[in-house]
């Protein structure tokens, strides 16, 4: 245990530091980060004591740590839940993850986590003095979790998942991580088949419990919460509507071409474009594509000026895919042929049919919604026109499928309940985990 300490005190967390920095050189993001971490133990300081009003300053303090948007939504259900009997303070590693939820209401602290020296997770301690240091996902960080141990804070780990893929359970590094897991309190797997994995590098003995994944219940409280963001950003459509959210340049490249394939083969369709992240660079290599191959397109922005001739829509605005996959007929993901397919569960929850790439590795969703028949993989702009074909030609069926996505979504619920629950009960036995 000890030389696994050193070994990652002295010789990796300076190097990744070192490796951070020269990246940063490179990349606004990580500039961004590295910027928004310069006085962070000052900023925190002049928010003590936490709390909104003087009866909150009593409560404990749940510290939530994500590692950027994703993980802030698993955690979200969980925060709503205790925020009435604890305090909390959510840090993200991220940019995307800290500029989405800075705002958040229903947190008293938003910060970045500071790099992971011993030094930096003593004074996080210190200043937060929490209750418990909760991880969402698996962007766990050894000090913290070694510091939590020493002043026998317990350490959850929620939501947890590991692909089968993961170099985490290589031999070297699993014995890396058992130092670290030994200390976890509990960890709540999304899946059996992630409590198997989780076993690989936890000692014998460790407390794992499958507790569901807390994306069911945050997809279904945003549909109950949706339809007011697009009110009077769009006009009624009288013909077909596919969404292709949270797309990459491989994932445009298919859509694109399927999308006129099938416009070609079918007849008039709507395309509604949500590129992932809609920055002046990426807008204007979709435009350039989407003039390359003749079709007629829009930006949101613009259909204020302009009146929709029937042009494919391309959204460049964050903060309304969620709702977007409400009026649509057909939703195809992306990131699924970029690397990692994105949130297939949005447009399942709103009853949509859903087809994606075959990067689905690591989406358990995913392969649930095809055992179920109700998600489409296709590998290609041919195999996702055939697709597309099918399904705007048979409205019972697009039906069908949704309304099998729909209840999929639905019989997975509760896993908020069930974390709750060992938040609240199991801490009282945390004295000697």
């Amino acid at each position: 245990r000890m030389i696994w300490r050193l070994f990652y005190n002295v010789i990796f967390i300076p190097l990744l530091y070192v490796l951070y920095r020269i990246y940063a050189l490179f990349d606004g993001k990580a500039r961004d980060g590295i910027n928004g971490r310069k006085g962070l133990f000052d900023k925190i300081k002049k928010q003590i004591p936490f709390g909104l009003t003087d009866e909150r300053k009593n409560f404990p303090v749940i510290w939530f740590h994500c590692a950027s948007v994703g993980e802030f939504e698993q955690a979200r259900p969980i925060i709503d839940a205790v925020k009435d009997k604890y305090r909390i303070v959510v840090t993200f590693f991220s940019p995307s993850g800290y500029n989405l939820a800075s705002k958040y209401p229903h947190a008293d602290l938003i910060c970045y986590l500071p790099f992971d020296t011993a030094r930096n997770a003593r004074k996080m301690f210190e200043l937060i003095n929490p209750a418990m240091l909760i991880f969402v996902k698996f962007d766990v960080w050894a000090n913290f979790v070694w510091t939590a141990k020493k002043r026998n804070i317990p350490v959850f780990l929620v939501d947890a998942t590991l692909h089968e893929k993961s170099k985490r359970l290589s031999p070297f590094i699993r014995s890396f991580m058992k130092s670290i897991h030994k200390n976890i309190y509990l960890h709540c797997a999304i899946s059996e088949v992630d409590s198997e994995r989780l076993k690989l590098f936890s000692p014998e003995g460790a407390k794992i419990e499958v507790t569901g994944d807390t994306r069911f219940d945050q997809v279904i409280a945003r549909r109950n919460s949706a339809g007011k963001k697009l009110k009077g950003l769009l006009p009624k459509f009288e013909i077909p509507v596919i969404i292709a959210g949270s797309t990459y340049t491989e994932d445009e490249a298919v859509v694109i071409d399927a999308y006129k394939k099938t416009a070609n083969d079918w007849g008039k369709v709507q395309l509604i474009l949500v590129p992932h992240e809609p920055e002046p660079e990426r807008l204007k290599e979709i435009s350039k594509v989407m003039s390359d191959k003749g079709l007629p397109y829009l930006f949101l922005a613009d259909l204020e000026k302009k009146h929709h001739k029937g042009e494919t829509i391309i959204i460049d605005k964050v903060g309304f895919l969620a709702e977007l996959y409400m009026l649509g007929d057909i939703a195809f993901i992306g990131g699924s042929f970029h690397g990692s397919v994105h949130n297939v569960m949005e447009p399942a929850v709103m009853g949509k049919p859903v087809l994606f790439g075959p990067t689905i590795h690591n989406s358990l969703e995913a392969f649930m919604l095809m055992e179920h028949k109700a998600g489409i993989m296709v590998r290609n702009s041919d195999e996702m026109a055939k697709e597309l074909i099918i399904l705007l030609s048979d409205s019972e069926l697009r039906l069908r499928l949704g309304q099998t996505a729909q209840a999929l979504i639905e019989d997975n619920a509760g896993a908020t309940e069930k974390i709750v629950k060992h938040i609240l009960l199991d801490t009282l036995d945390t004295k000697d985990p």
